[in-house]
């Protein structure tokens, strides 16, 4: 082999391995998300968002919220998130962590609800890590949030889905 076809198949080489070594230390930093929001009176609006690892091994990183935002932001009488985290794929099975406040029930090995009813707040938010086990090929969040802002306001649950179709 003479040594300019060397010298290229070995910057190919150098390249493909940068390029790699590229995609798996910027991968993480890619996530699914997936948001969807309501205006209520007073200017004011409910948005609810769900987040997780768009790329992961061993563990997926998640967030859910549910948020109040606007012109004039008040305190709701109470504000919740509701979040569904689940492994897809064939014998499957899911392990979740959460915050403190929150509460988790299993549905199924596969599929975990993490609730959190915030009360005189403008925010309701969890987050906490997936651990997929199985033939796990993807996880999704769907995150669903509600509130009541005052006596006569209240805001019907309204979900955004994060995970393949």
């Amino acid at each position: 082999m003479n040594k300019g076809i060397r010298t290229r198949l070995l910057s190919g080489t150098a390249a493909a391995f940068a390029a790699t070594a590229l995609v798996l230390t910027t991968s993480p930093a890619h996530a699914t998300s997936a948001s969807t929001s309501v205006g209520i009176p007073g200017g004011n609006k409910i948005s609810v968002n769900a987040w997780h690892c768009g790329f992961y091994t061993k563990a997926c990183d998640w967030k859910a919220s549910t948020k109040m935002s606007g012109k004039s932001p008040r305190k709701a009488k109470w504000i919740q998130n509701r979040a569904e985290l689940q492994a897809h794929g064939v014998s499957v099975s899911i392990k979740i962590s959460k915050n403190p406040e929150a509460t988790l029930t299993m549905k199924s090995k596969s599929l975990g609800e993490v609730r959190w009813k915030n009360t005189n707040a403008n925010i309701s938010d969890t987050s906490g890590q997936m651990r997929p086990g199985g033939m796990t090929t993807y996880v999704s969040t769907k995150s669903c949030g509600s509130a009541k802002i005052t006596n006569s306001i209240n805001v019907s649950e309204k979900c955004a889905y994060a995970g393949a179709a």
